[in-house]
């Protein structure tokens, strides 16, 4: 890949990921707290839990039982299929169109969900609004993924409530695709503080600010892949089977189109990049050789800026200047909800129908 990079002997995490060590065998800390986590998974009674938490909901809707965010990857789709084909649920899947989705994404699903027989959804958040939200977003912390942080999930739980549905299963893993939260972490708070300088928080009412009672009582979420094993291989040979899905584990597939800019600028801030991390997430979870891995990153990893980068920035009313000092640029420069706070109310969360 380059110069010389430190890395774990295992995964691939390098060095210049946050409060990493290497044990005496030259495996990080992350795999080892893995290890340790995974270990103490019963994934039977993770499933029993899970269709407990189905049978609750099955019927309770007037149309659906259960809205499913839906991008056309591999692990929403997946999450789209099993809630169809094995746990029975009526569906309805919703797409987000944030203005940067592949073309291609988006043709699969639509004919995902005909195939599936299932309703479709898509919102598209006024481009105006969201472009001027990732503007600010970049300006102030180096990363324009921060408003899409908060809108995604705002608009799934809207629109379940729009459609008096009362469950939301997605297909997001933490073992597979959760950030390091020593850079990454977001809540509704950091995001109105981030934003209050530059709109009227009226503005953002809609698309951001889904009431924090609704999301407690009135809406639940759960992450299928915290349920069942998330086994790519399976989940992959499933897709191409069942909805001609066309890629293999070892394809690099983004459904957004901003993801290389938004690795390059992440590289600026912290010294590794978002696939980094992701593949490092794969290796550590058995479904990807650690070769394959550096092979992809050394072949996807912009080290310098990715094509169409300037059209980019042009796009969301920003130029290369906002790249000045991108390495002071953070989150964390602004205030956040009390993690004590937060992770009681989502225990609480957790524990409520």
């Amino acid at each position: 890949m380059g110069e010389e990079v430190v890395r774990c002997t295992r995964c691939i995490l390098p060095s210049a990921y946050p409060d990493v060590d290497y044990d005496e065998n030259g495996v990080c800390r992350v795999c080892r707290e893995f290890d340790m986590k995974m270990s103490k998974i019963d994934w039977e009674a993770r499933e029993r839990k899970l269709e407990k938490i189905l049978r609750r909901y099955r019927g309770r809707g007037t149309k659906y039982d259960v809205l499913v965010p839906f991008s056309g990857g591999k692990d929403s789709t997946y999450t789209l299929w099993l809630m169809k084909n094995k746990y029975g649920m009526r569906c309805l899947a919703f797409n987000f169109d944030n203005g940067f989705l592949d073309e291609n994404a988006l043709v699969f699903v639509k004919k995902a969900a005909a195939r599936l027989g299932v309703d479709l959804v898509t919102y598209s958040p006024d481009k105006e609004l969201i472009y001027k939200a990732y503007k600010r977003a970049l300006e102030t912390t180096g990363e324009f993924c921060a408003a899409c942080v908060v809108l995604i999930p705002t608009a799934i739980f809207r629109a379940a409530d729009g459609h008096n549905i009362r469950l939301i299963v997605a297909g997001f893993s933490d073992i597979l695709e959760a950030p390091p939260p020593e850079t990454s972490y977001m809540d509704r708070i950091r995001f109105k503080d981030i934003m209050k300088p530059v709109f009227d928080l009226r503005e953002l009412r809609w698309d951001y600010l889904f009431p924090s009672w609704k999301r407690m009582f009135g809406v639940k979420q759960i992450n299928l892949p915290n349920y069942i094993p998330w086994e790519l291989p399976k989940i992959y040979e499933t897709l191409n089977r069942e909805l001609d899905f066309g890629k293999t584990v070892a394809d690099v597939r983004y459904d957004c189109l901003g993801t290389p800019h938004s690795s390059f600028l992440y590289r600026m801030r912290t010294g590794f990049g978002k696939y980094e991390y992701l593949y490092a997430n794969m290796v550590r979870a058995g479904v990807i050789s650690r070769e394959e891995a550096l092979r992809i990153v050394g072949e996807r990893e912009p080290r310098e800026a990715p094509e169409g980068f300037d059209s980019f920035l042009r796009s969301i009313g920003c130029d290369r200047s906002v790249l000045q000092g991108i390495d002071e640029k953070s989150l964390f420069n602004f205030r956040s909800r009390n993690r004590r706070l937060r992770d009681m109310v989502v225990k609480v969360r957790g524990m409520l129908p």
